[in-house]
């Protein structure tokens, strides 16, 4: 006899995690084909990766999420600038990288082409992501990204890669390195996180298909057919056929009544859902895969995320998924356009001399953003402070600059000058112990 589902799930999240799972599934909900961790790693192509993503509901809203996060941040290029000893940096307008990075090809924009980047670096199995480069003369004009399935290395007499075919089965590419654009990474310091997630997902997937399959067979669990006579091969295959022919989904009996005579017991082998601790088996599914993306729960709305949540956790989780994921996969990035895309537009020296350079605007970023409330507080405390001028504040809080407002007011939380006749009131925070020591 197989294993059932409930079987799976217990092997799924016991602590020998290399009993867990890639599975083959009867009718009727039974396991036939039990793999380890493993195998399942070495199966891991990037074909598969990709398909991952539109098979498990979890895998695609990560990737969702982070490929959307590409809309506000804006790639700009700044030229550094000395004034009084002090080096600043000021964005180039009209840069021919900016205009090429705004529209890589004709069918793409500038968050089309970080989506694919973001999404195939994430699922490419080892790290990759390749992107066709198109000359007009001695100048870049196109990028195309390739998909990372398609793409296959060249290899010299050495064993060096040497280019890369891309191939769909139907068509192929010869590419010359200095033809793509490619960042890499090799699986011991940077291994993909859908190969890691990948017993996770596989579980996630497993207790979807069993809720499926219990309401397909009416909730009614697998069960076994125990007849009190001997029973050769072939009586067992045409019982076992008749059965389903008339109680099997396929033919729409799942809620039929079965039949049995004297000699025939029915054992239950399943589970029913309220025998499945059903809650904490998604809650641990759904927090390794989210773990590994570096997405919180909650951010995709996954069941574990919504147990708690709440429209500040909400934002925190924003705050939090920015400051410890996407800022720092933004880094990365901003480092591979430099050296990578910046130097077809720029002298290598001054880019490594930081002469020129890539910058990530986030301004637009909604979860990097404080409240207009604290936006507004902070001026305020500032200008009284004396440590803006009136036209400083005015722009903070978004009003227009007015004349003679450059001048640093005088401090608001200074004490007024005394009434005439009247003493100044002391306003030491020490009172009189200044008296009390000798002091004049």
């Amino acid at each position: 006899m197989g294993l059932t589902r409930r079987d799976l799930l217990k092997l799924a999240f016991s602590r020998d995690g290399a009993k867990a799972l890639s599975v083959s599934l009867q009718p009727g909900g039974f396991v036939t084909e039990l793999r380890g961790y493993g195998a399942v790693r070495r199966s891991a192509s990037t074909a598969n990766l990709i398909a991952t993503q539109a098979r498990n509901e979890l895998v695609f809203a990560c990737l969702n999420v982070k490929g959307n996060s590409a809309h506000d941040p804006r790639l700009i290029v700044e030229q550094a600038k000395t004034r009084g000893g002090k080096v600043t940096y000021e964005e180039v307008a009209d840069h021919p990288f900016r205009a090429l990075f705004m529209r890589p090809n004709p069918q793409m924009t500038e968050v089309d082409l970080m989506r694919a980047a973001i999404v195939s670096w994430d699922v490419s199995n080892p790290r990759r992501f390749y992107a066709e480069k198109v000359y007009a003369g001695a100048r870049l004009t196109e990028l195309w990204p390739l998909n990372p399935a398609l793409m296959a290395p060249k290899r010299g007499r050495g064993g060096e890669t040497i280019g890369y075919t891309w191939s769909d089965g139907q068509s192929s590419r010869e590419y010359s390195l200095d033809e793509l654009l490619i960042r890499s990474a090799p699986a011991w310091y940077s291994p993909p996180p859908l190969v890691a997630a990948l017993g996770s997902v596989s579980s996630d997937t497993a207790q979807t298909d069993y809720v499926t399959s219990f309401f397909l067979n009416g909730g009614i669990p697998p069960g076994l057919l125990k007849y009190k006579r001997p029973l050769n091969q072939p009586q067992r295959d045409e019982i076992r056929e008749r059965w389903r022919s008339t109680y099997g989904n396929a033919q729409g009996g799942s809620h039929d009544v079965g039949v049995l005579d004297s000699e025939t017991d029915y054992q239950k082998t399943g589970a029913n859902l309220d025998e499945l601790s059903s809650q904490i088996l998604r809650s641990v599914a759904e927090s390794r895969v989210c773990m590994v993306f570096g997405v919180p729960p909650l951010i995709v709305y996954a069941y574990v995320g919504l147990l708690r949540a709440t429209y500040s956790n909400l934002k925190e989780a924003w705050a939090g998924f920015w400051d410890a994921t996407m800022s720092p996969a933004f880094k990365e990035w901003r480092m591979f356009w430099t050296h990578g895309l910046l130097t077809e537009f720029e002298e290598e020296r001054d880019v490594l001399a930081e002469r020129v350079r890539l910058r990530y605007d986030m301004s637009q970023v909604a979860a990097l953003q404080d409240d207009v409330d604290k936006i507004q507080g902070r001026a305020r405390d500032n200008l009284r402070a004396g440590g803006i001028s009136v036209n400083e504040f005015r722009a903070a809080v978004g009003y227009p600059t007015v004349a003679g407002g450059d001048g640093i007011p005088a401090l608001a939380s200074a004490p007024p000058p005394p009434a005439p006749g009247k003493a100044r009131p002391d306003t030491s925070p020490i009172g009189d112990a200044g008296d009390d020591d000798g002091g004049s």
